[in-house]
């Protein structure tokens, strides 16, 4: 079935009332249903849509690695729902999300209660500290755009303590940049942040710093780092972060970080300013406490339509959903990639339902991936292509940007990113959320609380 199929009006069989359908979340998943929601219904003007999440933008996420480390400017990946559904019957609820009444077909926000026909859960995940949380003190993750600023400010305001700091150990900590986690995240960041401590802060500081006093570390507990490439991507990589100057420690776990000390299995204590958790992402607290079914990791189980196992008309898309992969017999990953595929399926069968016509099932092989590693080098796998080097990064540019939403934005992105390779990258800190940086809780687990619901999908 194509678009065009859904363009016929139904005559004499809308309801009275609205068909209201509500998008809980603006991330990949709740975004894109939308807009194929917006485009399969456009001729029935009595068919309401919403898209309700706690932010007025949509935050494509695959580039906030380089808002943090001050090749992007945040609003260049931060994008108004509002701009996004201006010339469509879509409609933007801006507020957080309080409660879900599954029974009697409502959602609560911080503004009112809305009643729905169908309902679509895209909120997204939160960070998984795998129980660390109370021994993370003063940590660091890469889930908003709050974050990406935080990160930035903080990675300059450790050159200047460095530059004045007359101790040999307290200058070592505030030079010692700490990643953990081994996925795309974690990788892309360390590759970055050393790009950026190197190329650039070295270039404002460097008449009392010394290159050799820098040290990016990334931290993977399991034997390998970007696990969804294939194997010699993989090790390709790993060879890239040793090459160009990071210790990569393998099969190594955090035992803790408090008071700027950081514990790992079968190392010496290391004095560390800066670390930043990129391990794992866990599902929603709000999906979480809804009564529906849900595999181990507390992903709510989906048919093949994307329609819940447990209640009709709730459907599921990306990282909330466990969609059983039928050419392998597992859940699909909670990817951008997956997200986007999956919410075109969902709006193609709430249309279906409304227009009573036949549904789809989800089925979708995954095409591979793309990960940065610092300036001018990236590995892409798809299929059976891969490439790497500065075409790997090339192309990695080309396909993200061309995922932006509005086209004057893909614009900015070329053009910032594209100057990198002749002109040096911002140093200037951006005091945007000053509360957030100077009075951080003492805990990462009490600190992120802030952010339980931030409607953002995983990477690809």
């Amino acid at each position: 079935m194509t678009s065009s199929d859904f363009d016929e009006t139904r005559t004499g069989s809308e309801p009275v009332r609205p068909y209201r359908i509500l998008v809980l979340g603006a991330g990949f998943g709740g975004l894109y249903t939308a807009v194929y929601l917006g485009k399969y219904l456009r001729n029935l003007p009595n068919v309401w849509i919403t898209v309700i999440d706690r932010r007025n933008y949509f935050l494509f996420t695959p580039m906030l690695h380089s808002t943090a480390t001050g090749a992007l400017e945040p609003r260049y990946i931060a994008h108004s729902v509002r701009k996004i559904f201006r010339k469509t019957q879509i409609h933007a609820h801006i507020g957080e999300v309080l409660g879900v009444d599954l029974e009697n077909r409502s959602v609560s926000t911080v503004h009112r209660t809305m009643t729905f026909d169908d309902l679509v859960l895209s909120l997204g995940s939160e960070t998984n500290f795998y129980g660390l949380e109370n021994t993370l003190e003063n940590a660091f993750t890469l889930k908003s755009l709050q974050d990406a600023v935080a990160i930035n400010n903080h990675l300059i305001r450790m050159f200047e303590k460095a530059y004045w700091e007359e101790n040999p150990e307290l200058r070592r900590g505030a030079l010692t940049f700490v990643v953990v986690g081994g996925g795309p995240t974690g990788v892309e960041l360390a590759g970055e942040i050393y790009e950026y401590a190197n190329r650039e802060l070295l270039r404002d500081f460097g008449r009392r710093i010394n290159k050799n006093e820098i040290r990016v570390l990334l931290i993977e507990a399991t034997g390998r780092i970007l696990p969804s490439l294939p194997e010699h991507l993989s090790n390709e990589a790993l060879d890239r972060l040793k090459k160009i100057g990071i210790e990569v420690f393998l099969d190594t776990r955090l035992k803790g970080y408090k008071n700027r000390i950081l514990e790992i299995d079968g190392q010496s204590p290391i004095r560390a300013e800066t670390l930043v958790w990129a391990a794992g992402v866990r599902t929603n607290p709000l999906i979480s406490g809804l009564p529906l079914e849900k595999d181990p990791s507390g992903r709510i189980k989906v048919k093949g339509t994307l329609e819940s196992c447990s209640k009709d008309h709730v459907w599921v898309v990306g990282d909330n959903a466990s969609c059983l992969n039928p050419h392998e017999g597992k859940p699909y990953p909670p990817t951008a990639q997956t997200a986007v595929r999956q919410a075109k399926v969902a709006a193609h069968n709430i249309a279906a339902r409304i227009l009573r016509k036949p549904e789809k099932t989800f089925s979708h092989q995954h095409v591979g991936g793309f990960v940065s590693i610092g300036d001018n080098y990236a590995l892409l796998s798809a299929k059976q292509f891969t490439v790497s080097g500065i075409l790997g990064w090339f192309l990695w540019n080309l396909v993200y940007i061309h995922k932006l939403p509005i086209v004057r934005y893909r614009l900015f992105s070329t053009f910032g990113l594209f100057l990198k390779i002749l002109f040096e990258r911002a140093t200037t800190e951006i005091d945007l959320c000053p509360e957030f940086e100077e009075n951080p809780r003492k805990t990462t687990g009490s600190r992120r609380v802030m952010n339980p619901g931030d409607n953002r999908e995983s990477r690809p």
